[in-house]
């Protein structure tokens, strides 16, 4: 299946004598409902074969391929591609992918990537933007522990972003930000860790602000860039 393998059951509306709209919805294996049925709370639109986020009072949100194509330049040489070893083209298993801006990198570069992604309104958009970037990128709508512990799939790297603490100067954190914050929720960040520490056969990234305190100990080496950090573990299985 391409782009991965979300499968939850998913409803996105649009124009349902639009072959874009209808092709769109069959390559996410969702189902296509005309507009008016859409609910008011948070739903997926498509708008001239594009995915789009609706909210509450028209507030509208689409991801952008341009972002995953400007971050492949020069990317051998940005911190997250050297945190990770992605010159050595590793399984690496994006455990709290989000939007999946740095797991499709990734797999655009080259590397064996997977997302876990547990909300599927996330998880779809998501997809729906590696069709175009990043086709043989695999994206699991489900939670990033049961997965890791179903053991299923071996990984080299597991990748973890979760969503950085609000600013200690009160900055507003960017629009996608915003709404990644409002539709996931929190996760037990310890679990996720200790799970990822005993499931990988290499190391575990963890993206941090770049002032921001490290995990419970102090890794093994961190790479730096201007406003973030990532903090490498080795994994417990080494």
């Amino acid at each position: 299946m391409a782009a991965g393998e979300v499968r939850p059951d998913i409803v996105i509306y649009g124009n349902k004598t639009d072959s874009r709209s209808i092709s769109l919805a069959q390559e996410l294996e969702a189902e296509l409902e005309p507009i008016r049925k859409a609910p008011a709370t948070w739903h997926l639109e498509t708008v001239r074969g594009r995915l789009e986020l609706v909210g509450r009072q028209g507030l509208r949100f689409a991801l952008n391929e341009s972002d995953i194509e400007r971050r492949l330049v020069g990317f051998s040489h940005s911190g997250l591609a050297k945190a990770c070893g992605a010159s050595r083209m590793p399984r690496i298993l994006d455990a709290l992918s989000g939007w999946g801006t740095d797991g499709l990198t990734l797999s655009a570069f080259g590397c064996r990537v997977a997302c876990c992604e547990v909300v599927p309104l996330i998880a779809t958009l998501s997809r729906a933007r590696a069709l175009i970037v990043a086709p043989q990128i695999r994206i699991f709508c489900c939670d990033a522990v049961d997965f890791m512990k179903r053991g299923r799939h071996e990984f080299d790297v597991i990748y973890l972003d979760d969503m950085f603490p609000q600013h200690p100067k009160g900055a507003r954190p960017s629009k996608s930000l915003q709404i990644l914050a409002a539709l996931a929720g929190s996760c037990d960040f310890e679990e996720v860790f200790d799970t990822a520490l005993n499931i990988s056969k290499d190391r575990v990234v963890v993206k941090r602000r770049r002032n921001q305190p490290p995990e419970r100990t102090d890794p093994a080496w961190s790479v730096d860039g201007k406003t973030v950090r990532f903090d490498v573990y080795r994994a417990s299985s080494i």
